[in-house]
């Protein structure tokens, strides 16, 4: 994996997911088995997890796909009857929109039709491409791409820390049988993967997917300001 290649997006949206995901793996394997610890076998391990991580990303655009969301949160932000932004915000907006192509003229002439709605959806498609390089529509983009990534990768992340928690506890009273033989390393592990499992329960919902998507579509609106002109 060459990891120059990865830009911020790609490291904190797609590489940070992949990471959290097959942590568990990584924990286990290092806290229970000595061997694991030394320099050479680590760094195969390492490489290996690591090497997962590029299907992971591959995995998670087929899962967001199948779960896409109907809300696209900055069309409907820009529409009539939204309450995101005051009426004299919108009003600019609109008029700087129709402003960039003129395939956003109804913007001038905003109503509840349905020709209004594919004009806002085509229009923040237009945002989409337009707003990559302003940093706070960049950094919202992020922030949403890692929530949603975690969010597609949450009942593999359930399933891979109940896999290692059970497997730490199997292979520790196999081989100590006395929970006072029971090494504090393997405790620890246990622990580890009782907490990355919590963190895939409680953290990771459909609330903080849905926030950050309405804080990345309002910075989008919000940096129709600076878009330059054809």
């Amino acid at each position: 994996m060459k990891l120059e290649l990865l830009d911020a997006y790609n490291i904190r949206a797609r590489l940070s997911a992949s990471i959290i995901l097959l942590a568990p793996i990584a924990v286990t394997l290092f806290f229970l088995f000595e061997e694991v610890r030394s320099f050479a076998t680590s760094s195969i391990v390492l490489f290996v997890l690591l090497a997962f991580t590029n299907y992971v990303p591959t995995l998670q655009r087929q899962i967001n796909n199948k779960k896409a969301s109907a809300v696209n949160y900055a069309a409907e932000m820009l529409s009539l009857n939204d309450s995101t932004f005051d009426a004299i915000s919108k009003e600019r907006y609109y008029k700087r929109l129709a402003s960039l192509d003129d395939e956003f003229g109804l913007f001038l002439t905003p109503s509840e039709s349905e020709a209004f709605r594919v004009c806002r959806e085509s229009a923040v498609r237009y945002l989409r491409s337009h707003t990559r390089g302003h940093h706070l529509v960049q950094e919202e983009n992020i922030n949403y791409g890692f929530c949603r990534n975690l969010f597609a990768n949450k009942p593999a992340g359930i399933a891979i820390c109940i896999i290692c928690s059970i497997f730490v506890g199997g292979y520790s009273i196999c081989k100590y049988g006395a929970l006072s033989e029971i090494p504090s390393l393997n405790y620890l592990a246990f622990t580890a993967d009782l907490f990355i499992l919590f963190f895939w329960i409680f953290g990771i919902n459909t609330n903080v997917s849905e926030l950050a998507a309405k804080r990345y579509a309002e910075a989008m609106i919000m940096a129709i300001d600076i878009i330059e002109n054809k």
